[in-house]
């Protein structure tokens, strides 16, 4: 096969292996589905394995959700592997079963079947290097996506462009090109491509936001994906050093006897927080909202043998002799639990809750719900990436509400719930706080809907509970 034509490919577009550290001839499995930019990715990859020499092999996943047109898309990748001289790999996944028997979405079900099976053609081929065609325009949009939502410092930066993967890597040579950049060079280089009816669909929040406020930001200032992806990898790499300095840290101040205070008292705030976050993490909590992390760097500060900081899976941590210490010591808490949302039903022993968490198959009208507590996620929010679960409240607690953090143990005495309920009742919550207080309110920007909005795939979560 010699180069496509002589088009150059976009200058930003790297090349694979300079972005996973493997030498310039490892092979390449590519996620082809046949669309603008996967279809630009191709033709880019081709150009490339001139100078570089890597075999290149297609793979394309049937979702069984489109029907007529995923099958006119699959008929489409076979003819280009063909004339291109490339062998295409093809597996047909039944999601939207997949996504009943999980509990899941199904954007997250297409993504893990999607995931799974590059996985399994990579290890049974034995190639190292997965290839996706995620570009600048998908970067930003997961960016606002978490910034709507609530991130920290690790998700504003959006996606990596390299991340371990299997027994490999996984790629994104085209992160730092924008998607309009892509669209131009398929039409410069008069390449062909397929388009997935379903991402014009504007009920999804990410297609809302691709379609509707991309295009304001392109408006107002001409080249803000651009910039905007040089921003998300200076955050990168920022973050990265900083991480780098927590791990340093952490083997300076560690030793048998715990965390040295002193060594960590004097460290800068930015490193002592992710060492702090790694330290916990290390143990196996991975839960961490703001407010622990927080009272963890109160508890540094002030090194009192009598303070103590109560974090998720059972763990403490408390100063002791000028040492921080982690220990897995039973919490004395009343009711104290800390369960990952899933789909069924849970009893919360001991507090006289229970919740059913279902995901909707059809339309549902209000009469058809349940008189208790409830709330509906549209179905893209990934619960399992988002690290939801219920807890119970503690000290300190706020749920932001229109823009403010409001004291959830106020907020919860005028709502007219008695004192002991409050201290039983389940909290629904992520790494950042407190999302969902029953009878109380719902965290701003969280993507909930009314009945009337309900659609097949979201989730409606119920909460029933007695002695209010």
């Amino acid at each position: 096969m010699t180069r496509e034509g002589t088009h150059t490919p976009p200058r930003r577009a790297r090349a694979p292996h300079l972005l996973c550290g493997l030498s310039p001839d490892t092979p390449i499995l590519l996620g082809f589905s046949g669309g603008a930019d996967s279809s630009a990715l191709l033709h880019i990859l081709l150009f490339m394995r001139e100078e570089y020499g890597f075999s290149l092999t297609l793979a394309h996943l049937d979702h069984g959700i489109r029907g007529e047109e995923a099958a006119r898309d699959l008929a489409f990748c076979k003819r280009e592997a063909e004339r291109v001289g490339l062998e295409l790999v093809v597996e047909h996944a039944d999601v939207p079963t997949l996504a009943k028997d999980r509990g899941a979405s199904l954007e997250e079900a297409a993504r893990d079947a999607r995931y799974d099976f590059f996985d399994r053609v990579m290890r049974e081929r034995e190639i190292p290097i997965l290839v996706t065609a995620h570009h600048a325009t998908d970067n930003l949009e997961t960016l606002l996506f978490r910034l709507m939502r609530g991130t920290g410092s690790r998700g504003i930066f959006g996606m990596r462009p390299s991340r371990p993967f299997g027994n490999g890597f996984l790629v994104r040579p085209l992160l730092e090109v924008s998607g309009k950049e892509l669209r131009d060079y398929c039409k410069r280089a008069q390449i062909p491509f397929v388009t997935d009816s379903t991402n014009l669909d504007t009920a999804y929040t990410r297609n809302r936001i691709r379609h509707g406020i991309l295009p304001i930001f392109e408006e107002t200032s001409p080249g803000s994906e651009a910039r905007a992806a040089r921003l998300a990898r200076e955050l990168r790499e920022d973050n990265d050093a900083l991480e780098e300095l927590a791990r340093e840290l952490l083997v300076h101040c560690l030793t048998p006897r715990g965390l040295d205070l002193s060594i960590l008292g004097a460290s800068h705030a930015s490193v002592r927080r992710r060492a702090l976050v790694a330290w916990v993490g290390d143990a196996g909590c991975h839960a961490l909202m703001h407010s622990h992390v927080d009272a963890l760097l109160r508890l540094v500060s002030s090194g009192k043998d009598s303070s103590e900081v109560r974090l998720p899976s059972g763990l403490v941590a408390f100063a002791r002799d000028g040492y921080l210490v982690l220990s897995t010591e039973a919490p004395r808490r009343e009711a104290s639990f800390c369960v990952p949302l899933s789909v069924g039903t849970h009893v919360f022993e001991g507090t006289g809750f229970h919740v059913t968490v279902t995901r909707l198959e059809e339309r549902i009208k209000v009469h058809n719900l349940s008189t208790e507590p409830y709330i509906i996620l549209n179905g893209e929010f990934d619960i399992i990436n988002e690290g939801v679960y219920w807890r119970e409240r503690r000290e300190g607690d706020v749920i932001l509400l229109r823009g403010m953090h409001r004291k959830l143990r106020k907020l919860q005495g005028e709502a007219g719930i008695s004192p002991r309920t409050r201290r039983m009742m389940p909290l629904l919550c992520d790494r950042e706080g407190v999302l969902w207080a029953p009878l109380v309110g719902v965290r701003d920007a969280m993507p909930v809907k009314s009945a009337e909005d309900a659609c097949a795939g979201d989730l409606l979560i119920c909460l029933a509970y007695e002695n209010t």
